[in-house]
């Protein structure tokens, strides 16, 4: 089936592109009112961003659950209003009184669950409703769509504030929920698994072991893991070493970081055509270590003088064109392996080991920032990602040359999955 003649897709992925740009915009925005209108300290901006991503680990596997024994469209159209209605809020406050931070605190909070429970029921959707040859394809684009709105929210965000004020931001934010629930609300048909229900608690645990018992799913979650935390590390390190040691200025660090996303959106629209040659599995591998020898690169060319900005963005591009293959292929296989029944746990439990990551990320890089030069750190840093990122190449998903091969690869274990057991290494 062509991505065009599914109605249904069609509707999702309109409503996916805009809560990704309304995701990035917010994203920006928050920590940007934090420092512009409520005078937080330094401390206080990190918790605005930090509180978005704490209920990827407190409510992910809630999620999945939720996703599993509920229609989807329930829960992408509440999500969407929740975000929206919390973004207006803001607004409101506003507009009232002026701003407290403890309110911004509140809101970033609830705009973080609402994203949890959107994505999980977004990604546990795709497999529903495509065949599985047309999952990488529509991968690709969700991983298009989230580059470009990588590069283009934070840009809307600023401009918006700049020029409008926080009122026409904040209303543009919300708006982009609205298209998303929108979106949702189209997506008709799609139904909750019927199978037996389980009791919440025993759900959620089954799933979770389901997950971990699954050798190949097992092995994308640790690899993504791990790319993710040493990612984070990376760019915190990177962050001290190019302002404090090459005297770079904010916005360069930031265009040198975001020209990542061009490497990105490359990635995600050459990813379908290279599985016409190579085996899904090998490109797969391939994506995480290019990911990983993007970032060594920069250390490389720090000394690179008046060219070091230009050869640093060449470095992020390779990092973002490996993340990208890597992303849209391990999405495609988490969606594909398990039984329908199964979708929503394992890509709750999936985005619980990736996402929850990161805040250690961050703090391993500032540490190590610390306890090392900055230099140092970043080869330390890159070095060790290096290692880990040939996670892959000793999985049998590496052998898999279709997405179907890697499903009954991963479902001649199933049974013994479900049982609780590691099936043979």
């Amino acid at each position: 089936m062509l991505l065009a003649e599914s109605k249904d897709f069609r509707n999702i992925w309109l409503g996916e592109t805009s809560a990704h740009f309304g995701g990035q915009l917010t994203s920006f925005l928050l920590p940007l009112i934090a420092v512009t209108y409520v005078h937080a300290d330094g401390t206080g901006v990190g918790l605005v961003s930090a509180v978005q991503f704490v209920p990827v680990v407190a409510l992910s596997l809630i999620a999945g659950f939720l996703v599993d024994r509920y229609p989807p469209r329930r829960t992408l159209v509440t999500a969407s209003l929740v975000q929206g209605a919390a973004l207006a809020g803001l607004g409101a406050f506003q507009a009232a009184d002026g701003l407290a931070f403890g309110q911004l605190v509140v809101v970033a909070a609830v705009i973080g669950v609402a994203t949890v429970f959107y994505e999980v029921a977004y990604q546990s959707t795709l497999p529903r409703i495509l065949p599985v040859g047309s999952i990488a394809a529509a991968n690709g684009l969700h991983q298009a769509t989230y580059s470009i709105s990588t590069l283009a929210g934070p840009a809307a965000a600023g401009f918006l504030v700049g020029r409008l004020g926080l009122s026409p931001a904040l209303t543009v934010a919300a708006a982009c929920s609205a298209g998303a629930a929108v979106g949702g609300l189209l997506l008709r048909g799609v139904k909750a698994p019927e199978e037996p229900r389980e009791p919440a608690l025993k759900a959620i645990g089954s799933g979770l072991r389901y997950t971990w018992s699954l050798r190949p799913v097992r092995d994308l979650c640790v690899q993504a893991g791990l790319s993710n935390l040493h990612e984070k590390a990376f760019l915190t390190v990177f962050l001290v070493f190019a302002v404090r040691g090459l005297g770079m200025s904010g916005t360069t660090v930031g265009v040198i970081t975001g020209i990542g996303s061009v490497g990105a959106l490359i990635g995600s629209l050459c990813a379908n055509g290279l599985t016409r040659r190579w085996a899904v599995g090998g490109v797969l591998a391939l994506g995480a270590v290019l990911a990983a020898l993007g970032l060594l690169l920069v250390p490389v060319v720090s000394h690179g003088g008046v060219y070091v900005a230009v050869l640093a963005s060449v470095a992020m591009m390779v990092n973002g064109f490996g993340v990208a293959l890597f992303n849209v292929f391990a999405v495609s296989l988490r969606q594909t392996i398990p039984p329908e029944h199964r979708i929503g746990a394992v890509t709750a439990s999936y985005r619980l080991v990736a996402l929850g990551t990161l805040p250690l990320g961050a703090v391993v890089g500032g540490a190590l920032a610390d306890a090392l030069s900055p230099g140092t750190a970043l080869w330390v840093v890159g070095l060790s990602y290096l290692v880990v990122s040939f996670w892959l190449t000793f999985s049998p998903l590496r052998a898999a040359h279709t997405l179907e091969e890697a499903q009954k690869l991963a479902r001649r274990t199933d049974a013994t999955a479900d049982a609780g057991r590691f099936p043979p290494v």
